[in-house]
């Protein structure tokens, strides 16, 4: 097989998907908890968490969100608090709260 003849490689890194979360913002601890449909849950810190709890709150908690560049999709936060509907979360280093 010669090398025009190879099938390309492809890969397919699944931290860019952007998968649906149920979003719950606790504004005076800058914290942003994000359970997945798989009931998954990760803590992420924001100083945006008073924004992100307004336009969680207006979807009922719906959003959704990419691993590779830590951003959450808030599509109700432009009617809620009139920012774009993007938001930056940072790792979070303190323990899963129960």
């Amino acid at each position: 097989m010669t090398m025009s003849e190879e099938s390309p490689t492809t890969t397919t890194d699944q931290r860019e998907d952007w998968v649906d979360v149920t979003v719950t913002a606790l504004p005076h601890l800058h914290l942003v908890r994000l359970t997945s449909t798989d009931g998954n849950v990760q803590e992420y810190l924001s100083p945006e968490a008073d924004d992100l709890a307004a336009a969680a709150e207006h979807t009922a908690g719906s959003a959704q969100w990419c691993a590779k560049y830590r951003q959450l999709l808030v599509p109700g936060a432009l009617a809620a608090t009139g920012r774009q509907p993007f938001f930056k979360l940072q790792p979070s280093s303190l323990p899963l709260s129960a």
